[in-house]
């Protein structure tokens, strides 16, 4: 399993990409997890084929979280996509997909490729991945996704502070990625996660390595600083790659 992190960003970064990640099995299958208005772009520096992503999980709909979603359809729309394209979200969330979707071809009304709309649900088989959700504490639903492999396992939280649910999900990850807006505490309720928590999980549950990200971009140098002690603890950065059930690899 390959992961490409494609931005590591909070909502309003000056410096990173808004959050999302690609995932590629060893056959070749590519899941893009969320779509800012900046991970087009993203995608396109990658010189990637128009045919390469075969679906998209959306945690939420944040606009940081999808608002990509209408520029990427029509760069595919606009360079001939035939391949079907698979979208998951919440149910709740598909009206604004929807909208988002429909302006990529505005006034036309449909795409050169089709679009199979699907619902996140608790687990689900695609390929040979097993995909199972949880929900996270946010300001909207969001919800975390753990996918797991015959060689590896990954965890990635979306937006929002840990629950006992999304704990569950993340134990046994080979790697996982948690959303830590701050370096300092943040009260229970706050619909965000803080490094304190960050560090107590990967503790706890003994992780080989973990992530953080959507940061706010005033925190990263004391996140960056908190996490040297703790080897496997680290804060993401977009262009990062993955190979699991290797160690990870930095791209220039």
């Amino acid at each position: 399993m390959k992961i490409d992190i494609l931005g590591c960003g909070s909502a309003f970064s000056l410096r990173q990409n808004t959050s999302a990640i690609r995932v590629i099995d060893s056959a070749g299958y590519q899941l893009l997890i969320d779509c800012g208005p900046t991970i087009p772009r993203a995608l396109w520096q990658r010189g990637l084929d128009v045919n390469d992503i075969d679906a998209l999980y959306f945690t939420h709909i944040h606009p940081d979280h999808c608002t990509g979603l209408t520029a990427l359809l029509n760069h595919w729309k606009s360079f001939q996509r035939t391949k079907p394209l698979i979208i998951w979200s919440q149910p709740a969330h598909r009206p604004a997909l929807l909208q988002l979707a429909s302006l990529a071809n505005w006034p036309e009304t449909g795409l050169c490729f089709a679009i199979d709309w699907r619902d996140s649900t608790p687990e689900w088989r695609w390929q040979d991945w097993i995909l199972r959700t949880a929900f996270t504490h946010h300001e909207i639903p969001n919800l975390a996704l753990r996918i797991e492999t015959a060689l590896a396992t990954l965890f990635y939280s979306g937006d929002g502070r840990p629950t006992p649910e999304s704990i569950a999900l993340m134990a046994g990850a080979d790697l996982a990625f948690q959303e830590c807006a701050s370096a300092t505490p943040l009260p229970g309720d706050a619909s965000h996660g803080d490094f304190p928590d960050c560090l107590a999980l990967f503790s706890r549950l003994k992780l080989p390595a973990l992530g953080l990200y959507h940061c706010n971009d005033s925190a990263r140098p004391t996140l960056v600083e908190a996490c040297e002690p703790y080897p496997g603890l680290f804060v993401s950065e977009d262009g990062m790659t993955f190979e699991l059930p290797h160690r990870r690899e930095e791209t220039p």
